[in-house]
């Protein structure tokens, strides 16, 4: 195993597609979308949606955000997943097609797809950048989980929950 914590976080996370997204509403109440996402070594996370889109509006108006991206499982013992949470942002610029870059590298049936490629010229992309984060692996053992926050720039270890 390599010294970093994070490892498994970092190699879990191109094996998976789909994101859930929490966002909050107008009134306060949380709402959830499935995405697909592209992730980068730091972690940031990229996906692709339409501008008037519900969590695209929610994030206009409050850019906190949390995410899940697990396993699908029936058998506790097989739960492995990230929950995060975090800031989300309209990407542009550079910055964009960079991130686009990344997203259709990870999907390119994106671009195979003429008509799906033209109907993706309609999205925005944006940039998820975590602040919190947990990894929960109950292959390890029941509960098992490791917890980290962004300080300065650095993940830092957050001492495990009691159990």
């Amino acid at each position: 195993m390599t010294d970093d914590p994070l490892a498994q976080v970092r190699a879990f996370l191109p094996e998976r597609n789909i994101l859930t997204l929490a966002t909050l509403g107008p009134d306060g109440d949380p709402q959830a979308a499935d995405l697909y996402y592209a992730e980068t070594d730091d972690l940031t996370l990229y996906f692709v949606s339409i501008p008037g889109s519900r969590h695209a509006v929610n994030i206009a108006r409050n850019p906190r955000v949390a995410v899940t991206i697990h396993v699908d499982s029936s058998q506790w013992r097989d739960i492995r997943g990230v929950q995060l949470q975090g800031t989300c942002a309209l990407v542009t610029g550079a910055d964009r097609a960079r991130a686009w870059t990344r997203y259709t590298a990870k999907f390119p049936f994106v671009l195979a797809d003429a008509a799906l490629a033209r109907a993706l010229d309609k999205v925005s992309v944006y940039r998820i950048t975590p602040r919190w984060l947990r990894w929960i692996d109950n292959t390890a053992s029941l509960g098992h989980n490791r917890e980290w926050v962004m300080v300065d720039g650095e993940w830092q270890t957050l001492d495990p929950p009691e159990q």
